[in-house]
């Protein structure tokens, strides 16, 4: 299968952004009353801060979408669908922290608004209500869920230990970097299908192709966003740009570049770069001049294409939802 094409159909296309933002809107609904104590006000109200911002809540919308296409209710899935985008926002809060990033969608972040500690502490309550709203889902695979929700917080920790470690290096190659990120934002993709489908068909043979699909549709989003990082604007990505070129991550066209580059000429460019990490319009020409950017889009099709593939052995509703899926994350621009 190959479901994306940038000639696919503008009408389909509004009309599955319109469903979407219809889904965003809903869960928007439900994090907006989530229930939470109004004391102490120094840990909760900067909780309501993370979870009101406004998000593309595409994890949960995944949930959703594999849930329902396999016959489960949209309410016996909201439970599952509203630990993922906890988890997901304790993530952004931690990481916000460690990047020393200063915007996240379209806000101060977490603890340039309060402080470091309260921004930690905060992201362990979010950690702790993601688990404990799990636990709420009525299914008799409860018990699996949370083996998979506890194993994918753990690889979220393993793929931010080796992003920091990549850091410290001059040179990472794809291959390590396709296995970081897909602990660090594939495993929660992959990790959103497999809710779905527990909570919808325990019995499914589709959930292991679920994960790797969500895998594939990780790494590509991922990639997305180093590109975007460079090409993008901070009013349209809601978020601190090029605070991972400043802080040396290995991103995917940082690593394009350096694969080409001898090892003395690695450390020269990877100073270059911090040294002109705030002038887009040198780093942007650096990049497209050596044509890494055009190597990362090559890799994103690619690995959007495998993730199409894995559908072809699911059920047929499956497979439509999920190929629409893909071609809103191809063509996306923030």
């Amino acid at each position: 299968m190959n479901p994306f094409h940038a000639d696919k159909g503008k009408n389909q296309n509004v009309r599955l952004n319109e469903r979407y933002t219809g889904l965003a809107n809903e869960i928007n609904r439900r994090l907006a009353t989530f229930p939470l104590s109004q004391i102490p006000s120094g840990l909760y109200e900067p909780i309501r801060y993370s979870l009101i911002a406004k998000g593309k809540r595409m994890r949960p919308i995944l949930l959703i979408l594999v849930g329902e296409s396999l016959g489960a209710s949209r309410e016996k899935l909201f439970p599952a669908a509203l630990a993922i985008e906890l988890l997901h926002t304790f993530t952004l809060v931690h990481d916000d922290i460690m990047d020393k990033d200063t915007q996240r969608r379209g806000r101060p972040t977490l603890h340039i608004k309060w402080d470091d500690n309260t921004a930690i502490l905060a992201g362990d309550a979010l950690m702790t209500l993601a688990f404990r709203t799990l636990m709420q889902t009525k299914s008799p695979a409860i018990s699996r869920m949370g083996v998979e929700f506890s194993q994918a917080m753990l690889e979220i920790c393993e793929g931010q230990a080796m992003d920091m470690e990549f850091e410290k290096r001059s040179f990472v190659d794809a291959e390590e970097y396709l296995q970081m990120v897909g602990k660090k934002t594939g495993k929660l993709l992959g990790l959103s299908c497999v809710l779905g489908a527990l909570i919808a068909d325990p019995a499914s043979e589709s959930i292991a192709d679920l994960a790797d699909f969500g895998l594939k549709l990780g790494q590509a989003f991922q990639i997305q966003d180093d590109c975007l990082e460079i090409t993008s604007d901070e009013q349209k990505m809601g978020k601190s740009l090029f605070s991972d070129i400043a802080e040396g991550k290995k991103t995917f066209p940082v690593i394009q570049v350096l694969a080409d580059l001898s090892v003395e000429k690695r450390d020269s460019f990877l100073s270059f770069l911090k040294q002109n990490s705030d002038d887009r319009a040198i780093i942007r020409s650096e990049f497209e001049k050596r044509g890494a950017l055009e190597k990362s889009l090559f890799k994103v099709r690619q690995l959007l294409n495998e993730a199409s593939d894995l559908l072809s052995k699911m059920p047929i509703n499956v497979q439509t939802e999920l190929s629409d899926f893909i071609q809103t994350i191809y063509l996306r621009q923030s």
